[in-house]
């Protein structure tokens, strides 16, 4: 007996078949403090990945990936240190976005480090990979000769720049995020200190996988193009066949244009993504030990361009996204630091490891409370009560004005989050933190930041929204994935359907005048070659559900694709007067 997983046809299986619904894969749940990454454990009858292995492995990641890395090899882990000891994380040395699509990006130009031979790479397996980061952005976009943003004035010059830089001060477009802890006035070198800002990085699999098949650059004879195209059509004959070579596949980095077959069960290379939030910290936060801290590269504008600075901030999200054979559909999760949630006047609303401890300022998840309602044609975000005029301690976000569907006259204040973290996710952060805690006392050491960070939820296999509560692979949380700090507006936070001028959308137009469901989620058989869910789209939430967008124009739920980095994200890029790049709804 096979059950299928997208709607409430799962739950029904499972509820007729006890016995099915607890025949599970034995996977081990420990939270081993090793460098070696982790593989998806599937439950044994459906194919999926249950909740708490799904959580498991997001936790092992985690520790796998904040390992010390290698001096001169990026992204690899330096096998005789031990965990905690000094030195940057292997996460800190995967490659930038802006590394992987330069700004300048086209079929003569590479990300550095590739040797081009007739178009073609030719450097291969790592293609340079272990070169010192260079971040070369669109000449146009940045106003320099060779793409790479000057200097402020009065930053002291660096050797190297920083491992991660934060080009991004926006979340997707949507919205800002400020953290008001921290002081709101401008500062010499900062010109908005509360404001939170993002990087992406991408490990050596996903580099070598876009530089071998060409895709770190888009246009109409591009080789992403014709992939996407291979891919677009595949999935509009119905998801039964998979796309003819080549095609897009982060679950098979190793296999130049996919000779048209599915990931390899015994390929056990995970592609990963890592997205961060960023910002600097107090003088208490920075002397707590509660916060892991490194050198950011941040940009501000002087004279009308872009130009950047360096200075020691504290990570306050993470999300990790993975692709394996064992999961070739992705692994979503994500993380934050303990202390994020504040009330008004600075109280932690929750533990260390997600647990309530202190009611939020108030008795929504925002002040003032929002609503909408996705399944109409063209929904809207709106507001029951006055803007936030007094944020206190507590996060607070922005809308953009430009799309004039949600409410962007002043500031929303953060109170609670959007969906609670379940207690049994809470419970793994505790697992985790004492086998942390047990590892470092062999080291001899009695602290670490990564104490203070906290799982807040994995989607570790697709369901559709009738299923989201099926208990084995999801929760209403889980569905509704998302990070305080990366996340934080309704729309995200509340995701389902589509972004439809920012905000979700459950319903299409269909000619003449009919209102159809949108389904967000449709798998091909390399991706889902042992779920029972081929036959149908779904509707996923959250992360996942977001990024399947990209799945539907051919590029396997990564926006990175086609996107090349023109310029950095303005602190205040919803100001028409913006010197970077514009918005489009």
């Amino acid at each position: 007996m096979h059950c299928g997983l997208p709607a409430a046809a799962l739950t029904a299986c499972l509820a007729a078949n006890p016995a099915l619904a607890q025949e599970t894969k034995k996977c081990p749940m420990g939270i081993p403090v090793t460098y070696e990454m982790p593989y998806p454990c599937g439950d044994g009858s459906t194919g999926g990945v249950d909740m708490d292995a799904g959580a498991a492995y997001a936790w092992k990641a985690l520790i796998a990936l904040n390992w010390p890395a290698q001096s001169d090899t990026r992204d690899a882990p330096d096998k005789t240190k031990n965990f905690g000891d000094p030195g940057a994380r292997v996460w800190e040395t995967m490659r930038s976005k802006v590394e992987l699509y330069p700004g300048n990006g086209s079929p003569t130009q590479a990300p550095h480090g590739v040797t081009l031979k007739d178009g073609k790479p030719t450097n291969g397996p790592r293609f340079g990979y272990d070169q010192a980061p260079v971040y070369v952005y669109s000449p146009e976009g940045v106003k320099t000769a060779d793409g790479q943003v000057r200097a402020c004035k009065g930053q002291e010059p660096v050797q190297t720049p920083a491992w991660t830089v934060l080009d991004e001060t926006t979340q997707i477009g949507n919205n800002q995020t400020f953290a008001g802890v921290l002081p709101a006035t401008p500062t010499k070198t900062n010109s908005q200190p509360q404001l939170i800002r993002y990087g992406v990085k991408m490990n050596q699999d996903v580099y070598s996988n876009i530089v071998q098949n060409q895709y770190w650059y888009s246009g109409s004879q591009s080789a992403l193009s014709v992939a996407s195209a291979n891919y677009v059509k595949a999935l509009a004959s119905g998801q039964t066949q998979n796309p003819p070579s080549p095609y897009v596949d982060f679950a098979a980095p190793f296999a130049p244009a996919n000779q048209g077959a599915p990931s390899s069960a015994e390929n056990k290379t995970s592609s990963v993504e890592v997205k961060m939030s960023w910002r600097p910290l107090t003088e208490k936060e920075a002397a707590s030990g509660r916060f892991f801290q490194a050198p950011v590269r941040y940009f501000e504008v002087e004279d009308n361009a872009p130009c950047w600075r360096e200075d020691r901030w504290g990570l306050v999200g993470m999300h990790l996204i993975s692709f394996t054979a064992a999961a070739p559909w992705g692994i979503w999760s994500t993380f934050e630091q303990a202390d994020n949630i504040l009330t008004a006047d600075g109280k932690p609303t929750e533990d260390a490891n997600g647990n309530i401890i202190n009611p939020g300022s108030g008795p929504t998840p925002t002040s003032p409370e929002l609503t909408s309602n996705p399944n109409v044609l063209t929904p809207i975000v709106t507001k029951n009560g006055e803007y936030c005029a007094t944020p206190g301690a507590r996060l607070f976000f922005r809308e953009n004005p430009k799309y004039h569907t949600m409410p962007s006259d002043g500031a929303i204040c953060v109170n609670s989050r959007w969906h609670a973290i379940p207690k049994e996710i809470a419970a793994i952060n505790d697992s985790a933190h004492s086998a942390i805690r047990e590892n470092l006392a062999k080291t001899g050491k009695t602290n670490s930041p990564w104490l203070y960070y906290k799982l807040i939820n994995v989607q570790a296999t697709p369901v559709d929204f009738d299923s989201k509560d099926n208990a084995r692979f999801s929760s209403t949380a889980s569905y509704y994935l998302a990070n305080s700090t990366i996340e934080t507006d309704y729309s995200l936070g509340m995701f389902t359907g589509d972004l439809k001028r920012g905000v979700p959308a459950n319903k299409i137009h269909h000619f003449p005048d009919a209102l159809v469901d949108y389904y967000n989620t449709r798998l091909l058989p390399f991706q889902a070659a042992n779920l029972g869910f081929l036959e149908k789209p779904i509707r996923m939430g959250g992360c996942a559900g977001c990024h399947a967008f990209a799945a539907t124009i051919g590029q396997d739920f990564s926006f990175a694709l086609g996107d090349n980095v023109k310029a950095p994200e303005s602190p205040t890029p919803f100001k028409k007067t913006s010197a970077f790049r514009n918005y489009k709804p």
